[in-house]
């Protein structure tokens, strides 16, 4: 029997950054599940580059999302980033690090309520599990941003609480290979970067199908 899986988020569901025709982290680990299961399955994107968390909790208003989450086995949602990259343009503007707290509380925040969203969608439907992709650090020299990034990767953890939800350590993936996980604009990840997302992913769900 096949699965249903859909991938929502910004520029790294995309693929930003992987080779031409080599597929971002969902579609490597949607090929991982069908190496693993000898069975079909249906991969669903929705996502598009430089979405913030607010325009990513939109997409859910659309029914094609609706109707693709529905009979879903499998969610993974990306985000924050462009979140986190406005804020810290903002600190440096002003140095006011309220800007940053404010950013990973409201990331937090609007991810809560795409998991309700979900939910809401998801009732009576069958077992599925809902995978939060957490965020490495493209700027391993700067201290303030690996701070920040920690505390927005801890405050996502608090989320796995939820039923049905998971969250994939991304960082710790990419935690001393960040040179050779990025891409040439040094900021999205590589062929290698999005290969080692979804192992990282199909490590932690393996065991939940």
């Amino acid at each position: 029997m096949g699965r249903s899986y859909v991938a929502i988020g910004d520029s790294l569901t995309v693929g930003v950054g992987a080779r031409l025709f080599g597929g971002g982290f969902a579609e490597r680990y949607q090929w991982m599940l069908e190496k693993k299961t000898q069975a079909s399955v249906e991969l669903s994107v929705f996502a598009k580059s430089g979405l913030t968390t607010d325009q990513i909790l939109q997409l859910f208003k659309r029914s094609d999302v609706r109707r693709a989450i529905a009979p879903a086995d499998i969610i993974t949602i990306t985000g924050c980033g462009n979140d986190l990259v406005q804020a810290v343009q903002q600190y440096e503007e002003g140095e006011d690090e309220k800007k940053l707290l404010q950013a990973t509380l409201h990331c937090q925040a609007n991810f809560s309520k795409m998991i309700q969203e979900i939910a809401h969608i998801k009732r009576g439907q069958q077992p599925y599990c809902v995978y939060l992709m957490n965020l490495y650090n493209p700027f391993p020299q700067i201290p303030i941003a690996e701070r920040w990034l920690q505390q927005y990767n801890h405050q996502l953890r608090l989320l796995a609480a939820n039923p049905h939800v998971e969250v994939v350590d991304v960082y710790r993936a990419f935690e001393g290979h960040e040179r050779d996980y990025l891409s040439i604009d040094q900021f999205h990840p590589n062929h290698k970067g999005y290969e080692a997302m979804a192992k990282a992913l199909f490590q932690q769900s393996w065991k939940q199908l």
